[in-house]
């Protein structure tokens, strides 16, 4: 006669382990908060270069963020994206204010050749700027004077007619073979004035 046998039981199936939860990520944080100076530093010029420093470790922290197991890794992304668009604002604004910077040091140094140009029927006194300040001649007949001023500069010219003798005066300055301002004026002491600056015939 057999012996009975001891039941089988079946152990139950392991229950399902839940993933551990999501950390914070402290590399992430650090990464989108110098992506956000980053970019706010960009925008600005002169103090824009310090976005090239931010810019980058903003990148570096969001990439060792984004290799960090069980941790969070939307600041990371953020912060990854604000340090690229950092470093790209950064390099237009830069660019930009570079080219407006040598504009404006090309515009100072240039010269200009400046003319004045009189006509008169009669007798006439000129004023003029030139580089030693106010000079004046007496004229009798049509008169010009070519002079090379550099970089910004403001002329002014005028003719007054003989008091005692009716005339007809004009005046004119021409920059760079351009006229800028002409005038004229009739009967005794007759006057004209014109005016203007170098970089009126741009």
């Amino acid at each position: 006669m057999s012996e009975p046998t001891a039941p089988v039981y079946q152990s139950a199936p392991p229950a399902n382990i839940p993933p551990a939860p999501a950390k914070g990520n402290a590399f992430g944080l650090t990464a989108l908060i110098l992506g956000i100076v980053a970019v706010v530093f960009s925008i600005i010029p002169i103090v824009g270069f310090l976005a090239f420093v931010l810019g980058p470790l903003a990148v570096i922290f969001a990439i060792v963020g984004l290799t960090r197991k069980f941790a969070k890794k939307g600041t990371s992304v953020a912060g990854l994206v604000l340090g690229v668009v950092a470093v790209i604002i950064a390099i237009i604004v830069t660019a930009v204010v570079a080219t407006a910077a040598t504009s404006v040091s090309d515009s100072l140094n240039k010269e200009h050749q400046i003319e004045y140009v009189v006509t008169t029927t009669g007798p006439a006194h000129v004023s003029y700027t030139a580089a030693s300040g106010m000079s004046s001649e007496d004229i009798t007949a049509d008169w010009k004077k070519d002079l090379t001023a550099k970089g910004f500069d403001f002329s002014t010219l005028s003719v007054t007619g003989n008091i005692s003798t009716p005339s007809t005066v004009t005046c004119e300055i021409l920059v760079d073979g351009k006229s800028i301002t002409k005038n004229s004026g009739t009967g005794n002491a007759a006057m004209a004035s014109c005016s203007g600056s170098s970089t009126s015939s741009k």
